[in-house]
């Protein structure tokens, strides 16, 4: 069965987000999908306020709505949703994944695809990555090692029962066969980021991503097939 045809999203959602500029919601361009814009000066996004984050972050609005709800909720159980990564431009997704192309213990692979397909293990290629939308958001540590310990375990467990209630769902989670690995930290508000993600498939083309190190592997590796659309599609 086609990926799109499991995804149902209702019209008046459709419409709200595409033709509602009231509502606040950015316009679906193919700007947006790869991020090629100033999220800080896009109405649309909001700063976190310092008390859900220490670092600088922004989401969208509508996004972020959500996430103090679900914060709200998380905490009077003992759980602190504390945001480490939020939107990403274009820019800021090549400055992560320079630094890891170019670090000393990729050298060895000489091959662009090996060494592609290496860092997306983890990293996604710029104007690839759903950090570009507003959507995705990565709680409190982003490693395998944290959701091992007893404060990882709780969080998690909290966030398979609750986060869906608050319009949030795990797109990297385990049983994938292609994909990223399993990001426990990383949650996306799915009424939006549905949308995106079949616009992405419309609108985006390999022409498209570009202009980083190592972008002529993403072709060759099908990365749109192989990362972009291998998520997880259900909230439950």
């Amino acid at each position: 069965m086609n990926l799109f045809a499991r995804i149902f999203i209702p019209v008046s959602l459709i419409f709200a987000t595409f033709f509602e500029n009231a509502s606040g919601q950015p316009k679906v361009t193919k700007a947006f999908l790869t991020g090629h814009f100033d999220y800080s000066k896009d109405t649309a996004f909001v700063k976190v306020d310092g008390k859900y984050s220490e670092r600088v972050i922004y989401l969208q609005k509508t996004v972020y709505k959500a996430y103090i709800k679900m914060h709200a909720a998380a905490l009077k159980d003992g759980i602190n949703l504390n945001i480490i990564s939020g939107t990403r431009s274009f820019t800021d997704q090549c400055c992560k994944w320079g630094s890891e192309w170019n670090s000393p213990k990729f050298l060895n692979l000489t091959n662009v695809n090996e060494r592609a397909e290496t860092l997306l293990r983890w990293w996604s290629m710029p104007g690839t990555s759903r950090h570009h939308w507003g959507t995705d958001i990565d709680f409190s540590n982003m490693t395998v090692a944290y959701f091992k310990t007893s404060a990882g375990k709780k969080m998690y467990a909290w966030l398979i029962t609750n986060a869906c209630k608050y319009g949030f769902y795990q797109p990297f989670n385990a049983g994938r066969a292609t994909g990223y690995q399993e990001e426990k930290w990383h949650w996306s508000y799915m009424p939006l980021s549905k949308i995106y993600l079949r616009e992405y498939v419309r609108q985006v083309a390999y022409a498209d991503i570009n202009g980083f190190t190592g972008c002529s592997a993403a072709k060759q590796i099908d990365v749109i097939k192989n990362r972009v659309l291998a998520v997880n599609t259900q909230c439950k």
